[in-house]
């Protein structure tokens, strides 16, 4: 209505160029509105990104700490897991040492018994040679013992 109220002052030649201005405008306007909207819509879209990257460095800063008790816990295990196997390696030691003395143990245990043995059968032959001294049902094992 006032367009109608401002081409009515107009001269035809000016009327002519004021609608292909208000047509361009419209044109211009229609597409300004869309880029307007556009615009709106990538800051609202660029607030949400923004919001959504501090949430991450967030989460980033979160897990960073986490693997950081993680890797503190995993060194302290592996402080154990060595002292462990040091433990187990002396141990294997030990074993080695008592399994030669027990060797040992055993060599001298059978020179003992080859002893022993021999001692028993030159007892045995005394006893003969003693029993055929003796009377008739006499106990040689009150000399001897």
């Amino acid at each position: 209505r006032r367009l109608v109220e401002m081409m009515r002052g107009c001269k035809d030649k000016d009327r002519v160029q004021l609608e292909t201005y208000i047509r361009d405008w419209r044109g211009l306007n229609v597409r300004y509105r869309i880029y307007e909207n556009e615009s709106v819509d990538c800051e609202r879209e660029l607030a949400g990104l923004r919001s959504r990257k501090e949430a991450s460095a967030q989460v980033k800063r979160h897990l960073s700490g986490d693997l950081e008790d993680a890797n503190r816990r995993m060194d302290l295990l592996m402080q154990e897991i060595e002292l462990i196997q040091d433990q187990v390696e002396q141990q294997k030691a030990k074993d080695s040492e008592t399994d030669a003395e027990i060797a040992e143990k055993q060599r001298r245990q059978q020179l003992v018994k080859q002893t022993k043995d021999s001692l028993a059968t030159e007892r045995d032959k005394i006893r003969l040679m003693v029993s055929h001294f003796a009377p008739p049902g006499f106990d040689i094992d009150t000399v001897l013992d």
